[in-house]
């Protein structure tokens, strides 16, 4: 299989299909395509967390809060939330927390809380891929 780029596009060939290769065609070689074949290897740190995130299952609302309980961050949250100075962020925030039937590590809202309890990213994670086995 060959690679080759053009007008932003990228084409791969087999060896039968060299006649399909024209003069506006510029193979890849060396990092370009390997950048284009192992995209993963380069990509930043940023990148890969926002995957790792983004990978992570949806909690119901009982593992959410069993997760919690098994931290000992249940009352805490519920305090934290509370505590919020500014109205209208402390209402939409109890209404996330108290009404939402599906979490998703994504959401604003859980950084919000997770930030209140001055969890890491890597103990949000940790937590919450326990919180799926629940």
């Amino acid at each position: 299989m060959r690679y080759f780029k053009k007008d932003d596009s990228i084409y791969a060939y087999d060896v039968d299909q060299e006649h399909l290769i024209t003069d506006e065609c510029v193979e890849l070689l060396g990092n370009e395509l390997d950048r284009h074949i192992n995209p993963q290897n380069y990509l930043t740190d940023e990148q890969r967390w926002e995957i790792k995130k983004n990978s992570l299952g949806v909690l119901t609302r009982r593992r959410f809060k069993l997760a919690l309980l098994e931290n000992d961050l249940l009352e805490k949250i519920e305090s934290e939330i509370a505590a919020i100075q500014d109205d209208y962020l402390r209402q939409y925030i109890q209404i996330e927390y108290q009404e939402g039937t599906e979490f998703h590590r994504t959401s604003e809202s859980i950084q919000v809380m997770c930030d209140l309890l001055g969890l890491t990213e890597d103990q949000i994670n940790q937590m919450w891929e326990h919180a799926l086995t629940l």
